[in-house]
Protein backbone atom coordinates (compact mmCIF):
# COMPACT_ATOMS: atom_id res chain seq x y z
CA UNK A 1 0.00 0.00 0.00
CA UNK A 2 1.18 3.77 -0.77
CA UNK A 3 1.68 6.02 2.00
CA UNK A 4 -0.05 9.05 2.52
CA UNK A 5 3.13 11.59 1.22
CA UNK A 6 3.74 9.33 -1.52
CA UNK A 7 -0.01 9.76 -3.16
CA UNK A 8 0.38 13.58 -2.87
CA UNK A 9 3.68 13.43 -4.39
CA UNK A 10 1.83 11.35 -7.51
CA UNK A 11 -0.80 13.88 -7.50
CA UNK A 12 1.16 16.59 -7.00
CA UNK A 13 3.62 15.15 -10.76
CA UNK A 14 -0.20 14.76 -11.86
CA UNK A 15 -0.69 18.15 -11.68
CA UNK A 16 2.67 20.14 -12.74
CA UNK A 17 2.30 17.55 -15.65
CA UNK A 18 -1.42 18.79 -17.15
CA UNK A 19 0.13 22.27 -16.26
CA UNK A 20 3.06 21.38 -19.02
CA UNK A 21 0.73 20.55 -21.33
CA UNK A 22 -1.73 23.88 -21.51
CA UNK A 23 -2.33 25.72 -24.14
CA UNK A 24 0.32 27.47 -25.64
CA UNK A 25 -2.24 30.32 -26.44
CA UNK A 26 -2.93 30.56 -22.56
CA UNK A 27 -4.62 34.45 -23.57
CA UNK A 28 -5.90 35.48 -26.96
CA UNK A 29 -5.08 35.88 -29.44
CA UNK A 30 -5.91 39.79 -29.72
CA UNK A 31 -5.37 42.94 -31.97
CA UNK A 32 -3.63 46.26 -31.26
CA UNK A 33 -2.71 48.51 -33.64
CA UNK A 34 -4.31 48.55 -36.70
CA UNK A 35 -3.19 50.39 -39.80
CA UNK A 36 -4.38 50.79 -43.41
CA UNK A 37 -1.17 47.99 -44.04
CA UNK A 38 -1.78 45.76 -40.89
CA UNK A 39 -2.16 45.29 -37.40
CA UNK A 40 -0.17 43.64 -34.48
CA UNK A 41 -1.78 39.87 -33.52
CA UNK A 42 -0.75 39.73 -29.69
CA UNK A 43 -1.29 36.78 -27.17
CA UNK A 44 -0.16 35.28 -23.96
CA UNK A 45 1.84 31.93 -23.78
CA UNK A 46 1.93 29.85 -20.53
CA UNK A 47 5.72 29.72 -20.93
CA UNK A 48 8.58 31.71 -23.17
CA UNK A 49 7.59 30.09 -27.08
CA UNK A 50 8.21 31.14 -30.01
CA UNK A 51 4.77 31.28 -31.83
CA UNK A 52 3.97 32.46 -35.98
CA UNK A 53 1.04 33.97 -37.45
CA UNK A 54 -0.07 32.92 -40.84
CA UNK A 55 -2.56 35.68 -42.87
CA UNK A 56 -4.72 34.52 -44.95
CA UNK A 57 -3.45 34.90 -49.35
CA UNK A 58 0.22 35.40 -47.73
CA UNK A 59 2.41 32.20 -48.20
CA UNK A 60 5.04 32.73 -45.91
CA UNK A 61 3.83 33.09 -42.37
CA UNK A 62 5.48 35.60 -39.36
CA UNK A 63 7.57 33.43 -37.37
CA UNK A 64 8.97 34.44 -34.06
CA UNK A 65 12.63 34.30 -33.85
CA UNK A 66 12.51 35.32 -29.80
CA UNK A 67 11.30 33.28 -27.02
CA UNK A 68 8.53 34.92 -25.57
CA UNK A 69 5.03 34.78 -22.74
CA UNK A 70 3.55 37.85 -24.12
CA UNK A 71 3.65 38.02 -27.81
CA UNK A 72 3.57 40.52 -30.42
CA UNK A 73 3.45 39.98 -33.79
CA UNK A 74 3.55 42.91 -36.44
CA UNK A 75 1.52 42.22 -39.76
CA UNK A 76 2.15 44.70 -42.40
CA UNK A 77 2.33 45.11 -46.39
CA UNK A 78 -1.78 44.25 -46.22
CA UNK A 79 -4.43 46.19 -48.03
CA UNK A 80 -6.81 49.18 -46.57
CA UNK A 81 -9.78 48.21 -44.80
CA UNK A 82 -9.93 44.82 -46.23
CA UNK A 83 -11.05 41.47 -43.97
CA UNK A 84 -8.40 38.93 -43.37
CA UNK A 85 -8.75 35.84 -41.75
CA UNK A 86 -5.67 34.73 -39.47
CA UNK A 87 -3.98 31.69 -37.16
CA UNK A 88 -1.52 32.02 -34.20
CA UNK A 89 0.58 29.09 -33.90
CA UNK A 90 2.50 28.72 -30.34
CA UNK A 91 3.59 25.20 -28.70
CA UNK A 92 1.61 23.07 -30.39
CA UNK A 93 -1.17 25.12 -30.26
CA UNK A 94 -3.34 27.04 -32.90
CA UNK A 95 -5.95 29.45 -33.11
CA UNK A 96 -8.21 31.54 -35.11
CA UNK A 97 -9.11 34.82 -35.51
CA UNK A 98 -10.53 37.97 -38.29
CA UNK A 99 -9.63 41.45 -38.29
CA UNK A 100 -10.01 44.42 -41.10
CA UNK A 101 -7.34 46.62 -41.83
CA UNK A 102 -7.42 50.22 -41.01
CA UNK A 103 -9.85 52.67 -42.91
CA UNK A 104 -8.29 55.46 -44.81
CA UNK A 105 -9.69 58.45 -45.31
CA UNK A 106 -12.46 58.90 -46.91
CA UNK A 107 -13.79 55.36 -46.59
CA UNK A 108 -16.44 54.84 -43.65
CA UNK A 109 -16.17 52.76 -40.72
CA UNK A 110 -17.45 51.60 -37.32
CA UNK A 111 -16.27 50.90 -34.06
CA UNK A 112 -18.23 50.16 -30.58
CA UNK A 113 -17.75 51.91 -27.34
CA UNK A 114 -18.13 50.18 -23.94
CA UNK A 115 -16.64 50.00 -19.98
CA UNK A 116 -16.73 49.01 -16.74
CA UNK A 117 -17.23 45.49 -17.39
CA UNK A 118 -14.65 44.90 -14.15
CA UNK A 119 -17.55 42.63 -12.45
CA UNK A 120 -20.60 40.24 -13.00
CA UNK A 121 -18.59 38.27 -15.79
CA UNK A 122 -22.15 36.90 -17.51
CA UNK A 123 -23.37 40.09 -17.89
CA UNK A 124 -20.35 41.27 -19.48
CA UNK A 125 -20.15 38.11 -21.53
CA UNK A 126 -24.06 38.89 -22.69
CA UNK A 127 -23.32 42.54 -23.55
CA UNK A 128 -20.36 41.28 -25.83
CA UNK A 129 -22.52 38.87 -27.98
CA UNK A 130 -24.77 40.99 -28.50
CA UNK A 131 -21.47 43.80 -29.62
CA UNK A 132 -20.00 40.77 -32.01
CA UNK A 133 -23.72 40.86 -33.90
CA UNK A 134 -22.30 44.37 -35.26
CA UNK A 135 -18.73 43.27 -36.56
CA UNK A 136 -17.20 46.52 -35.20
CA UNK A 137 -14.02 47.02 -36.93
CA UNK A 138 -12.67 48.20 -33.60
CA UNK A 139 -13.51 48.45 -29.96
CA UNK A 140 -12.92 51.22 -27.72
CA UNK A 141 -13.24 50.77 -23.86
CA UNK A 142 -13.53 53.57 -21.56
CA UNK A 143 -11.86 51.96 -18.61
CA UNK A 144 -12.33 49.40 -15.17
CA UNK A 145 -11.67 46.60 -17.04
CA UNK A 146 -11.01 44.43 -13.83
CA UNK A 147 -12.41 45.27 -10.08
CA UNK A 148 -8.29 45.69 -8.94
CA UNK A 149 -5.64 45.90 -11.84
CA UNK A 150 -3.18 44.15 -9.85
CA UNK A 151 -4.71 40.81 -9.52
CA UNK A 152 -4.30 38.31 -12.22
CA UNK A 153 -6.79 36.26 -11.53
CA UNK A 154 -9.32 39.16 -12.46
CA UNK A 155 -7.32 39.16 -15.98
CA UNK A 156 -7.54 35.93 -16.30
CA UNK A 157 -11.62 36.45 -15.71
CA UNK A 158 -11.41 39.05 -17.90
CA UNK A 159 -9.76 37.15 -20.76
CA UNK A 160 -11.90 34.48 -20.62
CA UNK A 161 -14.96 36.67 -21.34
CA UNK A 162 -13.58 38.83 -23.37
CA UNK A 163 -10.90 36.99 -25.98
CA UNK A 164 -13.49 35.99 -28.53
CA UNK A 165 -14.28 39.39 -29.10
CA UNK A 166 -11.02 40.75 -29.05
CA UNK A 167 -9.50 38.23 -31.77
CA UNK A 168 -12.00 39.84 -34.47
CA UNK A 169 -11.63 43.30 -33.73
CA UNK A 170 -8.48 45.57 -32.17
CA UNK A 171 -8.46 47.00 -28.95
CA UNK A 172 -8.24 50.51 -27.51
CA UNK A 173 -8.49 50.68 -23.87
CA UNK A 174 -8.52 53.30 -21.31
CA UNK A 175 -7.18 53.57 -17.82
CA UNK A 176 -10.09 53.49 -14.88
CA UNK A 177 -9.40 54.20 -11.31
CA UNK A 178 -10.14 50.01 -11.07
CA UNK A 179 -6.87 49.22 -13.09
CA UNK A 180 -4.49 51.47 -10.44
CA UNK A 181 -2.21 51.70 -12.60
CA UNK A 182 -1.53 47.95 -12.53
CA UNK A 183 1.03 46.79 -14.41
CA UNK A 184 -0.91 43.51 -16.15
CA UNK A 185 -2.56 46.74 -17.87
CA UNK A 186 0.87 48.07 -19.22
CA UNK A 187 1.87 44.72 -20.34
CA UNK A 188 -1.10 42.83 -21.69
CA UNK A 189 -2.32 46.53 -23.86
CA UNK A 190 1.23 47.84 -24.97
CA UNK A 191 -0.14 51.19 -24.82
CA UNK A 192 1.30 53.92 -22.83
CA UNK A 193 -1.17 55.36 -20.59
CA UNK A 194 -2.31 58.67 -23.11
CA UNK A 195 -1.92 58.01 -26.73
CA UNK A 196 -3.82 59.13 -29.72
CA UNK A 197 -4.44 57.57 -33.09
CA UNK A 198 -5.21 58.58 -36.70
CA UNK A 199 -8.13 56.17 -38.11
CA UNK A 200 -10.10 57.41 -41.43
CA UNK A 201 -11.75 60.85 -41.55
CA UNK A 202 -10.89 60.83 -37.49
CA UNK A 203 -8.51 61.64 -34.92
CA UNK A 204 -8.94 59.83 -31.25
CA UNK A 205 -7.28 60.75 -28.03
CA UNK A 206 -7.18 58.92 -24.87
CA UNK A 207 -6.85 60.40 -21.91
CA UNK A 208 -5.84 59.06 -18.08
CA UNK A 209 -8.17 61.03 -15.57
CA UNK A 210 -6.47 58.96 -12.65
CA UNK A 211 -3.39 61.92 -12.92
CA UNK A 212 -2.60 63.72 -9.32
CA UNK A 213 -2.96 67.35 -9.45
CA UNK A 214 0.66 68.40 -10.06
CA UNK A 215 0.34 66.70 -13.23
CA UNK A 216 -2.92 68.38 -14.23
CA UNK A 217 -0.94 71.40 -16.88
CA UNK A 218 1.61 68.73 -18.57
CA UNK A 219 -1.62 67.01 -19.17
CA UNK A 220 -3.62 69.92 -20.45
CA UNK A 221 -0.69 70.90 -22.77
CA UNK A 222 -0.31 67.76 -24.34
CA UNK A 223 -3.85 67.35 -24.88
CA UNK A 224 -3.98 71.53 -26.75
CA UNK A 225 -0.77 70.26 -28.75
CA UNK A 226 -2.01 67.25 -30.07
CA UNK A 227 -5.50 68.28 -30.86
CA UNK A 228 -4.24 71.80 -32.61
CA UNK A 229 -1.93 69.28 -35.25
CA UNK A 230 -5.06 67.74 -36.07
CA UNK A 231 -7.81 70.30 -36.89
CA UNK A 232 -7.70 68.99 -40.25
CA UNK A 233 -9.13 65.64 -39.35
CA UNK A 234 -12.86 65.99 -40.15
CA UNK A 235 -13.39 64.23 -36.13
CA UNK A 236 -12.35 65.27 -33.39
CA UNK A 237 -13.22 62.39 -30.45
CA UNK A 238 -11.78 62.37 -26.89
CA UNK A 239 -12.56 59.16 -24.67
CA UNK A 240 -11.42 58.70 -21.01
CA UNK A 241 -12.63 57.20 -17.97
CA UNK A 242 -14.24 60.21 -15.89
CA UNK A 243 -17.35 61.75 -16.70
CA UNK A 244 -17.06 65.39 -17.35
CA UNK A 245 -21.25 65.61 -17.56
CA UNK A 246 -23.41 63.00 -15.43
CA UNK A 247 -26.87 63.02 -14.32
CA UNK A 248 -26.09 59.89 -11.85
CA UNK A 249 -27.62 59.83 -8.56
CA UNK A 250 -24.19 60.00 -6.54
CA UNK A 251 -23.96 63.40 -5.26
CA UNK A 252 -19.94 63.51 -5.07
CA UNK A 253 -19.94 62.09 -8.13
CA UNK A 254 -21.54 64.88 -9.83
CA UNK A 255 -19.19 67.02 -7.77
CA UNK A 256 -15.93 65.54 -9.35
CA UNK A 257 -17.47 65.80 -13.27
CA UNK A 258 -18.39 69.20 -12.65
CA UNK A 259 -14.20 70.04 -11.37
CA UNK A 260 -13.00 67.60 -14.56
CA UNK A 261 -15.44 70.00 -16.99
CA UNK A 262 -14.35 73.36 -15.56
CA UNK A 263 -10.88 72.22 -16.56
CA UNK A 264 -10.89 70.23 -19.59
CA UNK A 265 -14.26 70.99 -21.26
CA UNK A 266 -12.50 74.86 -22.36
CA UNK A 267 -9.90 72.44 -24.53
CA UNK A 268 -12.84 70.48 -26.25
CA UNK A 269 -14.90 73.67 -27.00
CA UNK A 270 -11.38 75.62 -28.38
CA UNK A 271 -10.06 72.56 -30.43
CA UNK A 272 -13.59 71.74 -32.01
CA UNK A 273 -13.55 68.10 -30.33
CA UNK A 274 -17.08 67.18 -31.49
CA UNK A 275 -17.50 63.62 -29.63
CA UNK A 276 -16.67 62.92 -25.86
CA UNK A 277 -16.83 59.41 -24.55
CA UNK A 278 -16.83 58.27 -20.64
CA UNK A 279 -17.36 55.69 -18.33
CA UNK A 280 -17.65 55.99 -14.89
CA UNK A 281 -20.82 55.71 -14.16
CA UNK A 282 -22.25 52.13 -14.44
CA UNK A 283 -25.41 53.29 -16.67
CA UNK A 284 -25.99 54.90 -20.20
CA UNK A 285 -26.03 58.66 -20.50
CA UNK A 286 -26.05 61.42 -23.50
CA UNK A 287 -24.91 64.59 -22.83
CA UNK A 288 -25.36 67.83 -25.38
CA UNK A 289 -22.90 70.93 -24.42
CA UNK A 290 -21.60 73.68 -25.74
CA UNK A 291 -21.74 71.66 -29.44
CA UNK A 292 -20.26 68.60 -28.34
CA UNK A 293 -21.36 65.20 -27.47
CA UNK A 294 -20.74 63.45 -24.18
CA UNK A 295 -21.34 59.88 -24.09
CA UNK A 296 -21.30 58.23 -20.75
CA UNK A 297 -21.42 54.11 -21.41
CA UNK A 298 -20.84 52.55 -18.13
CA UNK A 299 -22.80 49.66 -18.85
CA UNK A 300 -20.01 46.76 -19.59
CA UNK A 301 -20.87 44.37 -16.20
CA UNK A 302 -20.44 45.87 -13.58
CA UNK A 303 -23.37 46.76 -10.72
CA UNK A 304 -25.88 49.80 -12.43
CA UNK A 305 -26.07 52.99 -10.71
CA UNK A 306 -29.29 54.81 -11.01
CA UNK A 307 -29.94 57.92 -12.78
CA UNK A 308 -31.52 61.36 -12.34
CA UNK A 309 -31.75 63.25 -15.13
CA UNK A 310 -32.06 66.52 -14.22
CA UNK A 311 -28.95 68.39 -15.37
CA UNK A 312 -28.86 70.82 -17.92
CA UNK A 313 -27.28 69.20 -20.38
CA UNK A 314 -28.95 65.44 -20.69
CA UNK A 315 -30.76 64.15 -23.34
CA UNK A 316 -31.01 60.97 -22.41
CA UNK A 317 -30.19 58.25 -19.17
CA UNK A 318 -30.83 54.92 -18.43
CA UNK A 319 -29.61 52.06 -15.73
CA UNK A 320 -28.74 49.94 -18.13
CA UNK A 321 -26.15 47.43 -19.55
CA UNK A 322 -24.88 48.33 -22.72
CA UNK A 323 -22.90 49.32 -24.98
CA UNK A 324 -22.65 52.25 -28.29
CA UNK A 325 -22.33 51.33 -31.89
CA UNK A 326 -21.07 54.12 -33.86
CA UNK A 327 -20.83 54.52 -37.50
CA UNK A 328 -18.76 57.32 -38.91
CA UNK A 329 -19.34 58.62 -41.86
CA UNK A 330 -18.74 62.01 -44.03
CA UNK A 331 -21.79 63.70 -42.89
CA UNK A 332 -22.43 62.50 -39.25
CA UNK A 333 -21.60 59.76 -36.53
CA UNK A 334 -24.76 57.37 -36.50
CA UNK A 335 -24.90 56.70 -32.82
CA UNK A 336 -27.38 53.69 -31.00
CA UNK A 337 -26.78 52.26 -27.09
CA UNK A 338 -27.77 48.49 -27.77
CA UNK A 339 -28.62 46.21 -24.54
CA UNK A 340 -28.05 42.61 -24.28
CA UNK A 341 -31.58 41.75 -25.79
CA UNK A 342 -31.04 43.79 -28.15
CA UNK A 343 -33.18 46.73 -27.55
CA UNK A 344 -32.01 50.15 -28.56
CA UNK A 345 -31.79 52.66 -25.50
CA UNK A 346 -30.99 56.01 -27.73
CA UNK A 347 -30.51 57.05 -31.26
CA UNK A 348 -28.84 60.13 -32.88
CA UNK A 349 -26.64 61.29 -35.02
CA UNK A 350 -23.72 63.70 -34.07
CA UNK A 351 -22.70 66.46 -36.78
CA UNK A 352 -19.44 67.52 -38.11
Amino acid sequence: MRRLPEIVTALLLVFVGRSAMADGIAKGPYLMHPTTAGVTVCWVSDEPETGEVRIEGQSEPLVEVVSNRIHRVKVEGLKPYTLYDYEVRCAGDKKKGSFRTAAPPGQPFAFVAYGDNRTQPKKHRAVLDRMSRFHPDFIIQTGDQVADGSNEAQWDEFWDVASKALRRAPYFPSLGNHEKGGAPYFRFFDVPAEYSFDYGDAHFVCLNTNRPAREYRAQEAWLRKDLAAHQSARWRIVYFHHTVHTCVAIPSRRVAAALLAKRLEPIFEAEHVQLVINGHDHDYQRHEAHGITYLVTGGGGAPLYDVKPNTPFVKKAKKAYHYCELLVKGDGIDVRAVEPSGKVIDEFQVHP
